[in-house]
């Protein structure tokens, strides 16, 4: 793979020609070659491992380890090297004399957060330093794509604008990286990480954070526990992102959903959370994907006000939410399971819900309140004290029983067939209300890109 990396003002562009033995189609299909981030920082003033590592983040999915990548712009030997020892990409382009990207000093750097406007990006920023500065990186069609996404962009954009009126730094970088892929998304999960990169130098940057709870750091959300060591945020590029100056930083890791929930709803940042991505603007999620079925239930276990039993179950029914609960395990169970038994001990006489606690089994997660202690380890020291007593606040430290508890956490291989069938079969008897509506949506959807490719075509 070379990549082709310039920067001019106002964007860097990243262009990606694939080698020999790297298929276009590698990964989920090369659908462009070229990516632009809009960028705030005069040319010149970005390391160059900063330039390299954003260009690699966006290319890896198309990047075959045992080819050497190749640069326009070359790389310190430091950052070869961690690439080379974490994620095992070979850079081909090294310029033995630079010296790579320093951490600022403590005191003058600041923590940077990959910011998405979601529940636990809000909640990871309520309990971090006064001084972290957010980067979100905002979806741009590129001039003349007719593609389609169920995805809107206007919550999240209000919700930097909301932080902003709160006095909080935000860097939206506007960017047409999800476009190439051909099923349109992120290359990489830390693709996220490039606007805080790109700007790195110029807001003096010395940590990388990101809004990861309990359930996705440790594993849970899969029906396991893994060790975080074992983590590609540690195991494949913690080493990166330190030979760039960055620490890795996961602030909200010891605790749960349930506790990111609560910080949103005491929180004065809590206004600016939507998890959902398809709402039409803050504060009206779509109420039909399965993020917004399960923050129901979040709302419900942490505020103890719930929908009725019709309600619940209708939201649940729809294509997305049901495929969520008939998955063995189910997607994030520890929350689902946790929240439909606090909904049942509540009173709640949803007959779906009963089921699903049926296949869940009984709750034995009064830990999802509390904070695992060992998480902090994930937090530089610099910072960590003022995290720890900003999550104490909300969810006490773990016991030594329930840390255990977290750590053998494991519902893979139970033996649920009867539970899984009669949850089928209450699915079988209660189809989808969605279809139209999502129908009509895809229909919008896809003439909202076609005008504007044509639109385009015209300028």
């Amino acid at each position: 793979m070379h990549l082709d990396i310039t920067h001019e003002q106002g964007r860097v562009r990243v262009g990606l020609v694939p080698g020999e033995g790297e298929p276009d189609e590698r990964k989920g299909a090369l659908a462009r070659h070229t990516a632009t981030f809009e960028v705030g920082v005069e040319p010149g003033a970005v390391h160059p491992d900063l330039l390299v590592l954003s260009a690699v983040l966006s290319a890896r999915p198309w990047i075959v380890r045992k080819v050497p990548v190749t640069t326009s712009v070359a790389a310190s030997p430091a950052l070869a090297q961690a690439l080379r020892e974490g994620p095992g990409l070979r850079l081909g382009t090294v310029d033995p004399h630079l010296t790579p990207r320093p951490r600022p000093m403590d005191g003058d750097g600041a923590p940077g957060l990959c910011f998405s406007g979601g529940t636990d990006s809000v909640a990871t920023l309520a309990v971090m330093p006064a001084r972290t500065r957010s980067y979100h990186l905002l979806r741009r069609a590129p001039q003349g794509d007719p593609r389609a996404t169920m995805f809107v962009t206007r919550a999240a954009e209000q919700s930097c604008a909301l932080l902003r009126a709160q006095g909080w730094p935000v860097e939206v970088v506007g960017s047409d990286v999800e476009y190439l892929r051909a099923e349109m998304g992120f290359p990489h999960d830390f693709t996220t990480a490039v606007p805080l990169l790109l700007h790195a130098d110029r807001d003096a940057l010395d940590a990388v954070a990101w809004g990861a709870p309990l359930e996705a750091t440790y594993r849970l959300q899969r029906g396991y526990f893994r060790d975080f060591a074992g983590s590609p945020f540690l195991g494949e590029w913690g080493e990166v992102f330190a030979a760039v100056g960055l620490e890795v930083c996961v602030p909200v890791a010891g605790v749960s959903e349930v506790v990111t929930s609560r910080i949103v709803h005491t929180h004065p940042l809590g206004a600016a959370a939507q998890s959902c991505v398809r709402g039409r603007r803050l504060g009206r999620p779509c109420g039909r994907c399965a993020k917004c079925a399960r923050k129901t239930l979040l709302a419900g276990a942490v505020t103890g006000t719930w929908p009725d039993a019709a309600a619940l179950e209708r939201q649940w029914r729809g294509l997305e939410p049901r495929g969520h609960l008939l998955a063995d395990p189910i997607k994030v169970e520890p929350v689902v399971a946790h929240t439909v038994h606090r909904y049942l001990a509540g009173g709640g006489d949803s007959e779906l819900l009963r089921l699903v606690a049926a296949k869940t089994g009984p709750d034995p997660l009064d830990w999802l309140d509390r904070s695992y202690e060992p998480a902090l380890a994930l937090v530089p020291e610099r910072y960590r004290q003022e995290v720890a007593d900003r999550v104490h606040r909300v969810a006490p430290p773990m016991k030594p029983s329930e840390e255990e508890a977290v750590r053998a956490y494991e519902v893979r291989g139970l033996d649920r067939s009867q539970a899984q069938a009669d949850l089928e079969a209450w699915f079988a008897e209660h189809p989808p209300q969605d279809l139209l509506p999502r129908a009509t949506g895809r229909v919008r959807r896809v003439l909202r890109a076609r005008v504007r490719s044509v639109l385009a075509r015209r300028r």
